[in-house]
């Protein structure tokens, strides 16, 4: 099954997944993931997103809400993956419970097809955008060398990637899947003098999943 052909009908509710991360004005997007990072074959019950890193670099974790479909939250605590552009967040409660996509290992390649789910754009509900992998690239830098992405991928989306879809789920799905799994998180959007090119840069999972395992675990002994 082709990634398109299975959004078409998704067999699990992407929107119910998908969340909001808020501070003030400013916020991100993420989507919920279960302690073993795997996809779930019915509903659970979660206390952590998978999202961006640099988006906790101004505010105390306190200061943080997360909101989606029947969920209200503050966060309790946050794991980022050194090197990359990945977070792991702890929701005070855990969410309701709700079917649950994996993170996979997949890397992306030239060609691949995906799709981003965010609230860019201060949308009201998590956007489907669609897209297609230009470059994978080993390493990749924000204006100012502020976020490091690594390993990264260039794609263009359908509608554009912007501002506050960062930490949105990359799905994709290799041939023979039946569904898709989570492979990179939307990190950074290419807009030189405020002009956006309609090119995002995603921080790929494919080397991570050992490290968001272990902050996976870490963050739901805190809880325990």
């Amino acid at each position: 099954m082709v990634l398109e052909t299975w959004l078409d009908s998704p067999s699990i509710d992407l929107h119910g997944q998908t969340i909001r991360i808020s501070n003030g004005r400013r916020y991100c997007s993420g989507m919920l993931i279960a302690p073993d990072l795997e996809a779930t074959e019915e509903k659970i019950s979660t206390s952590l997103v998978l999202t961006c890193a640099h988006f906790f670099r101004t505010a105390p974790i306190g200061a943080f809400y997360v909101r989606g479909r029947g969920l209200n939250r503050k966060l309790q605590a946050v794991r980022t993956i050194d090197g990359t552009d990945i977070a792991i967040a702890l929701l005070q409660r855990p969410a309701p419970a709700r079917e649950l996509l994996g993170v996979g290992t997949q890397s992306l390649s030239p060609g691949m097809k995906t799709a981003t789910l965010g609230y860019g754009g201060n949308s009201k509900y998590a956007i489907e955008k669609h897209g297609t992998v230009l470059l994978p690239l080993p390493i990749s830098y924000s204006r100012g060398f502020e976020t490091r992405v690594r390993p990264a991928a260039i794609q263009i989306n359908t509608p554009k990637a912007i501002k506050g879809d960062s930490g949105g789920a990359v799905l994709s799905m290799r041939d023979g899947d039946t569904q898709p799994t989570i492979n990179a998180v939307q990190s950074l959007v290419l807009d030189p003098l405020g002009i956006n090119l309609g090119l995002a840069t995603v921080a790929q999972t494919s080397t991570h999943k050992k490290s968001l395992y272990r902050a996976a675990q870490g963050l739901i002994a805190m809880q325990e």
